[in-house]
């Protein structure tokens, strides 16, 4: 039992030691897939504000554009002059005619005077027709230049195109518009521009104005261009993006988490958006973490087994020593293993002075019982006093069978008072007791003679036997049923 007691204490500990390692390694992956998560979120960030900046600088270009022409022309007069004088009409039309080819990406500039009416384009048709832009139907504009930027859908827009309008308004002190430089950038510019950059199989990028309309996007979804597409609730709205934001949340156009990064145009209402695949970013972590996870779900079944096979020696073990130790019939000690303990009792004994006692027990009459009952009953018996000794005797006390129907008690720490009561409360307890006859529908009595041999001068443990003997032999002629001690 020692030997179970121990293994199991270090097999408990070896799997404590695992359910360790198990903790830190569950702990240590979700360190590294936040690490991962946060390393994505930076570049994503980063690249989004990579984007921004190279498409503000068409913007910035544009603007640059809109004021030039502006300073090159007197507003108050040539707006309201031009359509009666075809000479500043023309030297209009041959100045934007000039500065449209000076930036890539504008399919149009066009000048509108105080009634919002085309009085200059340089590449459509279009004089004489009227803006839609929302500025043309405010009462009061802000007074000097003022930048405006407006999305305008197919159906509202002059060329029939979906175009973004980039405004340079003029007004007075009192806030009555004058006039207005604009350039027009095509929706196809920006969607071939946001499209060669590369992108990895379900990431995506994407140009947004801070109404939440959708611009351009790689890849391409031409159904969702021009329609609001609105960030995931719980995060910032496009007109609060910064420098810099991010968040990780599913797609609201075609439900892909991803982790997103974001970064506003300086100076201008657009959002770019860099998205990550969270799956994808995820797989390589994923797929260590099964690795691992696998590899450990080894380890512990074949643990279990080491664990398994080693007990099942223990017990097979465990199972032999009782074997050699215990007697089959009864449970108790046998012979070799009563004398084993007796001669280290003895031993002890004598060299520390203690006291030690040894009943000597025999079945009265017993082979009257198996000539009589049969062997069976016989059997019955020898286990019956078995357990009344397991009864009687202290848990210091060793009980054994030394062969058919005599049996033996070492009492340690007990003098010949005390071995006298032990035995006399033994020889009452059998006397009372019954045991069933076997195939019969009633008990029988038996008793026991009682030899008592109390630790003296004796040279040997087979001395001290001996001297029980025959107190055990004067109690059969005593008699039987009786106690005696010597």
């Amino acid at each position: 039992m020692h030997s179970l007691h121990r293994s199991l204490g270090i097999y408990a500990f070896v799997f404590l030691f695992l359910a360790v390692i198990g903790g830190w390694l569950v702990y240590d992956f979700r360190q590294e897939r936040d690490r991962l998560l946060e390393d994505i979120a930076r570049l994503a960030i980063h690249k989004s504000q990579v984007i921004s900046r190279s498409f503000g600088d068409t913007f910035l270009a544009a603007d640059y554009v809109l004021r030039d022409v502006l300073g090159r022309i007197d507003v108050e007069r040539d707006f309201s002059e031009a359509s009666r004088n075809p000479a500043i009409r023309g030297q209009m039309d041959a100045l934007v005619k000039e500065k449209v080819e000076t930036v890539a990406g504008l399919s149009d500039l066009v000048l509108l005077n105080q009634d919002c009416t085309f009085v200059a384009v340089a590449r459509h048709p279009l004089q004489g027709a009227k803006s839609n832009q929302a500025f043309c139907s405010e009462p009061d504009i802000a007074p000097g230049q003022s930048l405006r930027i407006q999305y305008m859908p197919p159906d509202k827009s002059a060329n029939g195109r979906s175009v973004v309008l980039m405004s340079r308004t003029v007004a007075s002190s009192e806030g009555r518009l004058l006039g207005a430089a604009m350039v027009v950038i095509d929706l196809e510019f920006a969607q071939n521009w946001i499209s060669s950059f590369s992108t990895d199989r379900n990431d995506v990028l994407a140009i947004v104005d801070t109404s939440s309309t959708l611009l351009a996007r790689n890849p391409p979804l031409p159904e969702a261009l021009g329609k609001r597409a609105p960030p995931p609730s719980g995060t910032l709205s496009f007109a609060d993006v910064g420098a810099g934001s991010t968040f990780m949340a599913a797609s609201p156009i075609d439900g892909q988490e991803r982790i997103f990064g974001l970064s506003r145009l300086e100076r201008f209402p657009f959002v770019a958006i860099v998205g990550y695949d969270k799956a994808r970013v995820l797989q390589g972590w994923q797929h260590r973490s099964w690795q691992f996870s696998i590899g450990f779900v080894v380890l512990l079944a074949l643990s279990l087994l080491a664990l398994r096979a080693h007990l099942t020696v223990v017990r097979q073990r465990e199972d032999m020593r009782k074997l050699a130790t215990t007697d089959v019939l009864t449970g108790i000690a046998n012979r070799r293993h009563f004398m084993d303990v007796g001669q280290h009792e003895f031993a002890r004994a004598k060299r520390h002075d203690r006291p030690l006692a040894v009943l000597m027990l025999d079945i009265d009459r017993f082979k009257s019982i198996n000539d009589r009952w049969g062997h069976p009953t016989g059997d019955r018996v020898i286990q019956k006093l078995a357990e009344l000794l397991g009864v009687v005797a202290r848990a210091l006390d060793t009980s054994g069978r030394l062969g058919g129907e005599e049996f033996a008690v070492l009492l340690p720490e007990t003098d010949a008072s005390g071995a006298c009561v032990i035995a006399e409360r033994l020889r009452g307890i059998v006397e009372e007791s019954q045991v069933a006859v076997i195939d019969g529908d009633f008990t029988l009595n038996f008793t026991v003679s009682i030899g008592i041999a109390v630790l003296h001068d004796d040279a040997t443990f087979e001395i001290l036997l001996q001297r029980g003997d025959k107190a055990l032999y004067q109690a059969k002629e005593g008699g039987r049923n009786r106690v005696v001690a010597l």
